[in-house]
């Protein structure tokens, strides 16, 4: 029997279906968040009182001197790829979840949200290369297989390769598709900036930053404790009375770099831990990014 991921699918599942129901006019708003690039302008229209308000062109409005609303040729279906890190620091958790069982149930919570939209989903899992590749498709069976993968501890472990990763991308994905990442970007460096700004060029995309209470800081009344490097496997014999204001201040330095790339491409960031529930956060963002546009 294959060693699995401790996930609860249909629970966080059900817990955004049931916050999502708060929203208005959910088929336009889902629109609106996850607009891909490279959809094109067709015309103005006149807009209807029962719409979502961020469909108004407001300067083409107040020209017109009546509300109008901006029509895309956008009735083709969207392809969505979840691109997962599922690289050895994924496969750490001092709560209840690793992150990499975090990440998966955000997977799923958010790829059954597109599948109702009648929309395609795909999966791509990294390490340094494409560990698992599953294309886009609103299949009946797709959010299982893509479960079925996301829980399958064989496939996760190894170093995470930035820059491969946006190769295959680019070479792979076509540009009216949706990216999004999703995970603890603790790999992240200033080299990764030009690529993610090269992303955000071609592609619309959305970063999800999954990461662990220890990944912020150390607690100091921790005994001395072994640290071992995920990539390199190099160890280290730490006193946290003595290393955590360092660590924390490094960590959060490394954090703020990781915000600093994101914001400079123009991809909006969630940031998450995995000792909350996702689904109000998430649902916050999705507001938010909703406002933005």
């Amino acid at each position: 029997m294959e060693p699995k991921l401790k996930v609860d699918f249909a629970k966080v599942v059900s817990e955004l279906e049931r916050v999502m129901k708060k929203f208005k006019l959910k088929r336009i708003l889902y629109r609106t968040i996850f607009r891909g690039k490279g959809l094109e302008f067709d015309r103005y229209r006149d807009f209807n009182p029962d719409e979502d308000a961020s469909s108004i062109d407001w300067k083409a409005s107040l020209k017109a001197n009546t509300l109008l609303a901006r029509q895309y040729i956008e009735e083709r279906d969207l392809d969505f790829y979840f691109v997962v890190d599922v690289s050895n620091s994924m496969m750490f958790g001092s709560s209840d979840k690793l992150k990499a069982e975090y990440a998966a149930e955000i997977v799923a919570a958010l790829g059954h949200l597109i599948l109702n939209s009648n929309d395609n989903v795909g999966l791509i899992m990294w390490t340094d290369n494409a560990v698992k590749v599953i294309p886009p498709s609103n299949s009946r069976n797709q959010l299982y297989l893509m479960n079925s993968c996301l829980s399958d501890l064989t496939l996760y472990g190894g170093n995470f390769n930035f820059q491969n990763m946006v190769e295959f991308l680019l070479r792979l994905i076509k540009s009216s598709s949706v990216i999004i990442f999703v995970s603890d970007f603790i790999h992240l460096n200033k080299s990764c900036g030009e690529p993610l700004k090269v992303l955000s060029a071609k592609f619309e995309t959305i970063a999800i930053m999954v990461r662990d209470l220890l990944d912020e800081g150390l607690p100091a009344n921790l005994s001395p404790l072994v640290l071992e490097d995920p990539y390199s496997r190099n160890q280290i014999l730490v006193d946290p009375k003595i290393a955590s204001e360092r660590y924390s201040i490094s960590t959060l330095r490394q954090k703020h770099l990781v915000e600093k790339l994101f914001l400079d491409s123009n991809i909006d960031l969630l940031g998450l831990t995995t000792n909350e529930s996702p689904v109000v956060p998430l649902v916050s963002f999705l507001k938010q990014r909703t406002s933005r546009r």
